[in-house]
């Protein structure tokens, strides 16, 4: 096959070593330079006298004599220092001094063959192998360029070569890790200042799975809690947090909610993701949502850029480095650093009652008492103050409602007949007559529906109306309607995948089929490896050539048998 290779998925370089800086002396390092330099200084009267007419051997020994009968000045005795006791040395001396009138300066570097490295033809295709994204290693690549007919190869040829590539093409490029990885973990990224900031003038919030098992309070299996949390970017104070079973609308709502109801403070902006939780309508819709009523602007985070939120994803790394991991002794830990024989055989264990799971509320206890703690710990981008002391100059913007309130979800609903529905429950009230056919904000309880808020679109207080009819017998608490609704969806999850397992139960790949594919298979002839007799008795001088030949017949008989 042709050597030319188009390549599609490397940028195409000029800068490969294969055909880049043909001068070696540019691409040495610093210090194999140095070394050629002081070698240079120590041979250079040498040099003179050969150029004049003297014997490369004569004028080594000459040297050797002077050193070892202490006859060299000052200046000599310091390059000797500096290059070595090799220089004291006959052989080393004749070899500097040819290499040095043969390539200059390049000839005196440590290590210098005395050529250029050659450009064998397969490097371009060796790059793009090597860039594969399943990351093949040095061999492999080797081995495929063998089976693609390239000539020049060795395994230890074509690895040098790898090793050597520019970073950009090299065993971090974006091609085997991945544009978008490579780009979060390689590339320079702009860190953002807070220096203009107010405290608790933004918040963070961000949901995460705590890397811990815990018993479930219902049912004591294992069970990894919600951890939901809303830092303040100025000063890494924890505002407000959560444990769920997973990240929600209400989670975010209740973190959020606990954090301006606990300090009285309304925050100008909140730093989300895009997950279900921030942009659920409760918290995110133009007219009801959670961030209208308070008047708080939303900073949308990049999706799976983690830079953008740095403060609080850098909040759980050491969430689980100094809390999760000394959490129960460290038995329940199930990071991925964990030992994984450890939580291994869990459920058979718990099964067996040769192993407990703490409870849920111990590891609220925990969350609280390292939060706490973290709080009171000083901090170098603090400027050596704690995250409690710089939250202590919060200059408090006041929730101004009914701290009741603040938690309550609001949707908006048309006035029918004195009623409003909500969430499949009619509610009345008689100061709606007023009202009718126009358009409210009904705030409610998520734990008890039997009344509801009803305000004009400007906030204004109309009524407090009372449920009066409900379609279906639905729970009084809307957390354990949202409960029942997850718990049918799971079902039906599972539905689907015993009807899948049982459509796998025909399994289409047959035993008989196997064997007879098997049977059927023709091995392809090899040809019988060309080995030389002389070759064969210079590596083995007392195994004659026939005595080779019959061997490897015999190999390839019970090869093919």
């Amino acid at each position: 096959m042709s050597n030319v290779v188009k390549i599609n998925q490397v940028r195409n370089m000029s800068d490969l070593p294969a055909v880049l800086n043909d001068d070696p002396w540019e691409t040495a390092p610093e210090g194999k330079r140095r070394v050629a330099m002081m070698r240079e200084a120590l041979i250079l009267p040498l040099v003179n006298l050969v150029n004049e007419g003297a014997s490369i051997n004569h004028v080594a020994k000459m040297m050797v004599a002077q050193i070892h009968a202490e006859h060299i000045d000052q200046r000599t005795r310091q390059l000797m220092a500096q290059v070595g006791r090799e220089a004291a040395s006959v052989a080393t001396l004749k070899r500097w001094v040819s290499a040095y009138i043969k390539d200059g300066q390049v000839g005196l570097l440590p290590g210098h063959t005395g050529r250029v490295r050659k450009d064998y033809g397969w490097e371009a295709r060796a790059v793009e192998l090597y860039n594969l994204p399943g990351k093949p290693g040095f061999a492999d690549v080797y081995h495929r360029l063998s089976q693609e007919g390239f000539e020049g190869l060795t395994e230890s040829r074509v690895a040098r070569y790898l090793k050597s590539l520019p970073a950009l093409v090299g065993k971090y490029s974006p091609a085997r890790v991945g544009p978008h990885l490579h780009k979060l973990t390689r590339r320079h990224f702009t860190r953002r200042s807070v220096d203009e900031l107010q405290v608790g003038e933004v918040l963070s919030g961000d949901g995460h799975t705590a890397d811990v098992y815990v018993g479930h309070p219902n049912t004591g299996k294992p069970f990894r809690p919600e951890l939901t949390v809303w830092i303040d970017i100025k000063s890494s104070y924890i505002a407000g947090w959560w444990l769920s079973e997973s990240e929600s609308g209400n989670s975010t709502l209740f973190a959020l909610s606990a954090a301006m109801r606990m300090h009285d403070h309304v925050p100008a902006w909140v730093y989300i993701d895009r997950g279900a939780g921030y942009r659920a309508k409760m918290m995110s819709d133009e007219n009801t949502g959670f961030y209208k009523r308070f008047d708080i602007e939303t900073i949308g985070a990049l999706p799976g850029n983690p830079h953008g939120k740095g403060w609080i994803e850098r909040w759980f790394v050491t969430l689980r480095n100094r809390c999760d991991k000394f959490f129960a002794g460290g038995q329940v830990y199930c990071g991925d650093d964990m030992a994984e024989e450890v939580n291994r055989r869990m459920s058979a264990e718990l099964a067996s009652g040769k192993r407990t799971l703490p409870s849920l509320d111990a590891y609220i206890e925990h969350v609280r008492a390292f939060i706490d703690q973290y709080h009171n710990t000083p901090m170098d981008r603090l400027g050596g103050r704690t995250p409690a002391q710089v939250w202590a100059e919060l200059e408090r913007v006041p929730v101004s409602v009914d701290m009741d309130a603040v938690v309550r979800p609001v949707e908006a609903r048309t006035v029918r007949r004195q009623t409003v529905t909500l969430h499949k429950r009619t509610y009345y009230a008689e100061a709606l007559i007023h009202y009718d056919a126009q358009q409210v904000h009904v705030e409610y309880d998520l734990h008890d529906d039997r009344n509801v808020w009803v305000r004009t679109t400007k906030g204004q207080l109309i009524a407090q109306a009372t449920l009066v009819e409900t379609i279906g017998v639905l729970p009084t608490s809307r957390l354990e309607e949202q409960r029942d609704k997850r718990l049918r969806g799971q079902v039906k999850r599972l539905e689907r995948h015993v009807a899948e397992a049982e459509a796998r139960r025909s399994d289409p790949i047959e035993a008989d089929a196997t064997v007879a594919a098997i049977e059927a298979y023709e091995p392809i002839a090899l040809d019988a490896p060309d080995v030389r007799p002389d070759a064969a008795t210079q590596d083995n001088p007392t195994k004659p050539a026939t005595e080779w030949s019959l061997d490897i017949t015999t190999w390839k008989d019970d090869d093919e048998r």
